[in-house]
């Protein structure tokens, strides 16, 4: 009795817990329950909101046992709930992200941050501190608006919600200051020597910061409050806390980057009398030397200042951890950010955010001309831009008033690459963590028509089973010279705006509410009406909470300005169509099936939800002619649209306007099946084919219908099974047989089918693809030919059934040794990584979508011995005046040269600022390649003396000399291999400003070349040594018609003799040489027959 009553009690009071743990922390109220109460002070206030009361004693309780990022790994079992924009409870997994230095922590316990791992919606990431300032939360999710939470009364007992779209611009002016061209000149000239190199977030690293963030009294005092010095430089830190909570949040997202204050960061705290801080109106320079001063420059990696002025200036781009120590030189600690109302999102996020993403690497990437002033690769968003490093709202034409709190491709690419590799890479805390990257993949190249609208497809995943999210961004920083919004006939620079990533790797251009509209263009989603390149990058990003990682790809939509645009014409009216009826839709093909474009063929697509989703597929890969038939399925209803869409093409349009479907009468339906490629297939002569067709009985429709084909290539053979259907619902199978004599080509087999006087069709198409490919005839090398360089191109004549190519490249004839394959549809393949003076053989297979012939007969050739020398101009010093647009050509000749396999290029070139200089190299046969174009923007850094050379560093400027040692060249120097190196070189360096002059004092080329290609007139015929490599046991063979006796010699490389023999000549040549105790090496075979004589080279392992 004892035990059960022991029993009850415990489990009264487990349920009684049970009931303590699930109270409520959240409440939604009625904003008049608090009209009387003092509110929170605000620079801007959202149109849409909700207010809440929160139990902050319950929340503190719930966080109390949080995990501290860093000291544990897996899923934390914390569990909070925080009201979304939407007026709905989510559930939060969180962990206790610190945000200070230990001694500084101790310092000030109240102050806390945390990140929120969304639960019910995964892609969600909440970041919020919980201070004595109360609750401060941003919410980052796909596809939706930032959401936050503030404290809306001063008692911190109740709170707004709302989202970012809904906050109402404020009228505090504010101006990014930052001088651009002050960076580090290593950013810009890493970026534009490799232009289209990515550089994501996935290295799985955390890279934790030091902050130095100074305020001035007039900050301090907004948020000082009452009590002891100590307590109200608590309160002052507290505020910093709550910016970079939000400023943290969307850097470990996208750049897997954080910021702890430093141990004494309240020495950098000011307040009280605005006169008796260190700064006077001006806020660089100053920082850095309160901060070095204060700190130590030892002590912190990145310096900021806060004050209520109305600008940002991140002091120096690309200088976090710089070790110039120079206030008003590249140092790293001269950033600062003010407002006269400095708190909320647009403090946070628009301007610390952005600020610091200079500081870290990050340049400007509005294009609009009247704010325009990123690095020349950046300004890729139309107008003010959106993102956090552009000019929403302060800058016309503004996309939006506020900015989106995420980066752009661009500046992920550039702060990662210098926090990689660059000078912000010298200093952080890296933390390794297990979130593993995801993948990213925009797909192919297109070709599109002009005024017609496209989607992006894209893919994605990640390993870890992370909640991806999809961001498309245009990637053209040309300038296009205006402040307007985009128009359709601009030909440079960014016609589509950045938009927050989403759930879907699909992304419509423009969006697809503006396509159903009947139009191509909203006011920041353009379609070109010209011919132009669109360069897009998608970002993927894992939205992982602990630490986000992203990956990127690149991809280009070539417009055609001849094609296009390419419109659907039925149906685009309110028209009636009955189920189970035949239609035709109709369209203008507008040039798209040719000029680059080449869509041979359309898909054909029902909405049935007004053009929300395009899901019933009604004709696939149908040919684009401007009209087909089709079969309207059994989906009664008033809101549908058709899509006709490029087959394996990426432009579309629709109907600009739902039509209705009726119910079907009592008949029948056949159409294809539904399943892409179903409708058109391909098969070699003599292959049969078969195709499914759907029968639907419709109505109590219960009479037989039978089948019948016409269009089928002449003697072939159509049979269907089963021969008829009745009454039911089903599948019926079209098999065509009996090919192989027929001509090949496209055909348009229509079935028919009937019942009684009822006949409905559907068709079908049927390519029939030519089996005899006849003889390849293999162009270069030709047989035989020798002196080959190690990397060369091998060609062949186009076959005309052909529509790609198998190559081979082996070194034996009988291609047991394969050492190089592919596919290509062009009649050129490229081979490099060749061994010198060793033979090799080559042979191609024609193949087209349906058949495969078989290899040609193998082209031999041998590549020749690579000779490196050094010729230096003599044609130096010359002198580079001070006048303008001043060119200068110096001349260097080789007169005995080879075929080229490299070349670098040294010089040395006095000049005060190399930045005025581009430099050209041109060949005897007049290929130019540039070595550099107006490198290190800082007039500090001059002289060149270095090398070019495809496989040196990237240029990194120094200052003098600005470019030493062995660098990349701005183009590949390989574009001279193949060559001949015989004539007269030249060194073109054109200066294009005056005062600054100097002098080219030497230079000379290092060029690798190989003997001129040409074919061994005495080769014997059918000559092989196999195998090769060997172990000193190998076989010699030839044919021979001489009747003389064959001497065999073999001499090691430094021409002693270790092998000598005759044999007789029995006409077919074929021996077995055994060498003994010969030790590993090259060697040299010599086989004379007569006036005939080879020399090969084998290896002895």
């Amino acid at each position: 009795m004892k035990k059960k009553l022991l029993f009850l009690v415990l489990a009264f009071f487990s349920v009684l817990n049970s009931h303590a743990q699930e109270k409520k922390v959240w409440h939604l109220i009625k904003e008049e329950t608090v009209r009387q109460e003092a509110k929170v002070r605000r620079s801007s206030f959202p149109e849409r909101y909700s207010i809440w009361k929160l139990d902050m004693t319950s929340l503190k309780n719930q966080l109390a046992n949080s995990p501290v990022r860093g000291e544990f790994k897996g899923t934390s079992n914390v569990i909070i709930e925080l009201p979304n924009a939407n007026g709905e409870i989510e559930k939060y997994s969180v962990l206790e992200t610190p945000i200070m230095e230990p001694e500084l922590a101790a310092k000030f316990p109240m102050i806390k941050s945390y990140v929120g791992k969304g639960i019910d919606d995964p892609t969600a990431t909440a970041r919020f501190s919980v201070t004595q300032l109360g609750l401060h939360s941003m919410v980052l999710s796909a596809g939706k608006s930032t959401a936050y939470i503030d404290p809306y009364t001063e008692d911190r007992r109740h709170y707004i919600v709302y989202n970012r779209a809904s906050l109402i611009g404020d009228n505090q002016t504010f101006e990014c200051l930052t001088d651009e061209s002050k960076h580090l000149a290593s950013l810009e000239n890493d970026r534009r020597a490799n232009a289209n190199e990515r550089e994501d977030t996935n290295d799985r690293k955390l890279r934790t910061y030091r902050l130095a963030q100074s305020c001035t009294a007039e900050y301090g005092n907004l948020f000082a409050g009452t009590g002891t010095l100590a307590q109200q430089k608590a309160n002052i830190q507290a505020q910093m806390a709550v910016t970079m909570t939000r400023v943290n949040g969307v850097y470990e997202n996208d750049l897997a980057i954080t910021m702890i204050f430093v141990a004494n960061n309240d020495a950098i705290i000011y307040l009280g009398a605005t006169n008796s801080d260190p700064w006077n109106g001006e806020f660089n320079t100053q920082t850095g030397i309160t901060i070095d001063a204060n700190i130590g420059f030892n002590n912190y990696d990145i310096g900021h200042n806060f004050n209520t002025s109305g600008g940002g200036n991140a002091g120096c781009i690309g200088c976090v951890c710089g070790p110039d120590t120079n206030p008003t030189g590249n140092h790293k600690g001269t950033g600062m950010t003010g407002r006269s109302n400095p708190t909320g999102d647009a403090f946070d996020i628009d301007y610390v955010a952005h600020e610091m993403g200079h500081q870290f690497g990050g340049f400007h990437t509005q294009s609009s001309s009247g704010c325009r002033s990123g690095s020349g690769l950046t300004e890729v968003e139309p107008g003010s831009g959106s993102t956090i490093m552009a000019y929403a709202g302060i800058c016309n034409t503004n996309v939006q008033n506020n900015s989106d709190a995420y980066f752009a491709y661009v500046n992920i690419r550039d702060i990662m690459e210098n926090v990689k590799f660059g000078i912000s890479s010298s200093c952080p805390q890296i933390t390794n963590f297990s979130n593993n990257p995801p993948t990213a993949n925009a797909g192919r190249d297109y070709v599109i028509p002009r005024s017609t609208a496209f989607m992006l497809i894209g893919q994605g995943s990640d390993p870890d089973g992370d909640p991806v999210t999809y961001n498309w961004e245009q990637n053209d920083p040309g300038n296009p010279n205006s402040t307007a919004a985009p128009t359709a006939t601009r030909a440079v620079g960014p016609m589509f705006r950045s938009l927050w990533g989403t759930t879907s790797p699909i992304r419509y251009m423009p969006n697809k509410a503006t396509v159903l509209a009947g139009n191509t263009s909203n006011t920041w989603e353009v379609c070109p009406s010209v011919g132009r390149d669109l360069n897009f990058s998608l970002t993927v990003r894992d939205n992982n909470a602990a630490l986000g990682q992203t990956a990127t790809d690149l991809m280009k939509v070539t417009v055609n300005g001849t094609a296009g645009p390419f419109v659907l014409n039925i149906p685009n009216t309110n028209v009636s169509w009955q189920a189970g009826t035949n239609q035709t839709v109709t369209w203008n093909v507008a040039g798209t099936d040719v000029n680059g474009i080449n869509a041979k063929f359309v898909d054909i697509y029902l909405s049935t939800d007004g053009g929300n989703n395009f899901s019933t597929l009604l004709a696939s890969k149908v040919p684009n002619d401007g009209s087909e038939t089709i079969t309207i399925p059994n989906t009664p209803g008033t809101t549908n649209r058709i899509m006709v869409q490029g087959w394996d093409n990426i432009f579309y349009d629709v109907s600009n306007t739902n039509f209705t479907i009726t119910a079907p009468a009592t008949t029948f339906a056949v159409a294809f099946n539904g399943v892409a490629g179903e409708q058109n297939k391909a098969a070699c002569q003599g292959a049969n084919v078969t195709y499914t067709i759907d029968y639907k009985a419709l109505g109590g429709f219960n009479a037989t219908t039978t089948f019948s084909a016409t269009g089928n290539p002449a003697g072939s053979t159509v049979a269907f099974s089963p021969t008829s259907m009745s009454g039911t619902n089903g599948s019926v199978t079209m098999t065509i047989s009996n090919t192989a004599g027929n001509t090949a080509g496209m055909y348009n087999i229509i079935v028919t089918a009937t019942s009684g006087a009822t006949t409905k069709t559907v068709p079908y198409y049927f390519e029939l693809f030519n089996s005899n490919f006849g003889t390849m005839s293999l162009t270069s090398p030709v047989n035989n030919a020798v002196g080959q360089g190690t990397s060369l191109n091998l060609t062949w004549a186009a076959n005309v059934n052909a529509t790609s190519y198998d190559i081979q490249v082996a070194t034996d004839v009988a291609f047991t040794n394969i050492i190089s394959s592919g596919n290509t549809t062009s009649t050129t393949y490229s081979v490099s990584g060749l061994s010198q003076a060793t033979d090799y053989y080559w042979r191609v297979l024609p193949k087209n979508v349906s058949c495969s012939g078989t290899y040609s007969s193998a082209n031999k050739f041998t590549t020749g011995t690579i000779n490196c020398g050094t010729t230096a101009s003599t044609n130096v010093p010359l002198t580079i005046a001070t006048t303008a647009n001043v060119t200068i050509n110096s001349t260097l000749n080789i007169p005995a040269g080879g075929t080229i396999g490299d070349v670098n290029v040294t010089m040395n070139v006095s000049h005060t600022w190399i930045n005025d200089m581009t430099a050209t190299l041109i060949s005897p046969s007049g290929t130019q390649v540039q070595l550099f174009a107006q490198p290190c923007t800082s007039n500090s850094i001059q002289n060149i003396i270095a090398t070019f050379d495809d496989d040196g560093a990237n240029v990194v400027c120094g200052t003098n000399p600005g470019i030493s040692g062995t660098v990349k060249s701005s183009q590949l120097l390989s574009a001279f291999n193949g060559q001949s190196s015989t004539g007269t070189w030249t060194l073109r360096i054109f200066d294009a400003f005056n005062q600054d002059g100097g002098s080219l004092n030497s230079w000379s080329l290092n060029i690798c070349t190989v003997q001129t290609a040409g074919v061994d007139e005495n080769a014997l015929k059918n000559f092989v040594i196999y195998p090769n490599p060997n172990n000193g046991d190998f076989n010699i063979q030839f044919e021979s018609a001489s009747g003389n006796e064959i001497k065999i010699n073999v001499h090691d490389i430094s021409g002693r003799v270790i092998f000598e023999k005759t044999y007789q000549n029995t006409g077919t040549f074929n021996q077995n040489l055994r060498l003994n105790n010969v030790q590993a090496g090259t060697y040299l075979v010599t086989v004379q027959d007569g006036d005939n004589k080879t020399t090969k080279r084998i290896i002895i392992k």
